[in-house]
């Protein structure tokens, strides 16, 4: 790799996370405006920002996602974070070594890791209280919010592929130079 290739590299990965803060910070932005029953817009971000990169990168993205659903939505520094964190991770290595890129694969995903911080979210800040009617709370708002949430990841899917490919992400260049060194042998 000549210097020109490497700064223009550079230059590109620069911009691919750039576009990465600029949908995370919109994202957060729709988060902190409007009713209660809403998507959680930043879980299918860090997922499909995680399909792209690798475990260290996806776990600051599912880190820094996490925080901002736990100031959006008022709850524990920390909850959302460490969840979105494990998970992140784990479709990280889950792309790296089992999956495709596919829709089916994230949506899929999404629900899972919708479901999994629907649910915990829904017995540890209201089930074990024993509220009144508590689980009008997980028909009414937890559940849709879960559903809504693994819808968007369409669009995220979509859109965090073309930036991928556009800046060349570094996953897809790790694969081709695995696949052209065994063809060199």
């Amino acid at each position: 790799m000549n210097k020109f290739q490497k700064s223009n590299y550079v230059f590109l990965q620069f911009m691919q996370w750039i576009l990465f803060a600029l949908i995370v910070f919109l994202c957060f932005l729709a988060e902190t405006s409007g009713s209660y029953l809403k998507p959680l817009l930043l879980i299918p971000v860090s997922l499909c920002i995680a399909s792209h990169t690798g475990e260290l990168s996806a776990m600051a993205a599912g880190a820094v996602c996490g925080l901002l659903l736990d100031l959006a939505c008022g709850k524990l520094p920390g909850f959302n974070a460490v969840i979105l964190v494990i998970c992140s991770v784990l479709v990280s290595l889950l792309y790296r070594y089992i999956l495709k890129q596919k829709l089916v694969n994230m949506l899929f995903l999404t629900a899972v890791c919708a479901f999994l911080q629907g649910g915990l979210d829904y017995v540890l800040y209201y089930a074990v209280w024993g509220y009144e009617d508590v689980a009008l709370i997980w028909q009414k708002f937890i559940f849709p919010s879960c559903l809504m949430t693994t819808a968007s990841s369409v669009v995220f899917y979509f859109v965090m592929k073309k930036i991928a490919e556009i800046c060349g992400s570094h996953r897809s260049n790790q694969l081709e130079k695995t696949m052209l060194s065994e063809y060199q042998d």
